[in-house]
């Protein structure tokens, strides 16, 4: 971390267990607020040193956890009513649009495949 001697020990704990916690706390019940008031440091002050730290906001880190985590389970053949539920999102639909929105292309487009399509030339 380049900022890491800069802030107190409490906060450098706090961001490397925030992580450890949203990497394994896929639905919405661990907010920023939630783990800084754990933690004993200010919201602000987390999201700042999380951001110094891995390159990338608290939100933008989640949504990209949670994505990735829809993919490999899109990949072993979930379904969407299953993965939404997993992921903690409200609805399929919810799910859905949120991996377009990520993506750039809807769960059954990246991963519907006919009997026709070619990975080799």
């Amino acid at each position: 971390m380049r900022n890491r001697k800069k802030l107190k020990k409490h906060v450098v704990t706090a961001i490397t267990a925030a992580k450890e916690i949203f990497d394994h706390n896929l639905g919405d019940e661990c907010t920023a607020y939630k783990t800084a008031l754990k933690y004993g440091v200010c919201r602000n002050v987390l999201q700042k040193a999380f951001k110094d730290e891995y390159g990338v906001g608290i939100r933008d880190y989640r949504l990209r956890v949670r994505m990735e985590k829809s993919k490999d389970m899109l990949a072993a053949g979930k379904d969407a009513k299953e993965i939404s539920i997993t992921l903690h999102y409200s609805n399929p639909s919810a799910f859905n649009n949120a991996f377009k929105r990520y993506f750039k292309v809807t769960p059954k487009e990246m991963f519907d495949f006919t009997e026709g399509d070619s990975f080799c030339a």
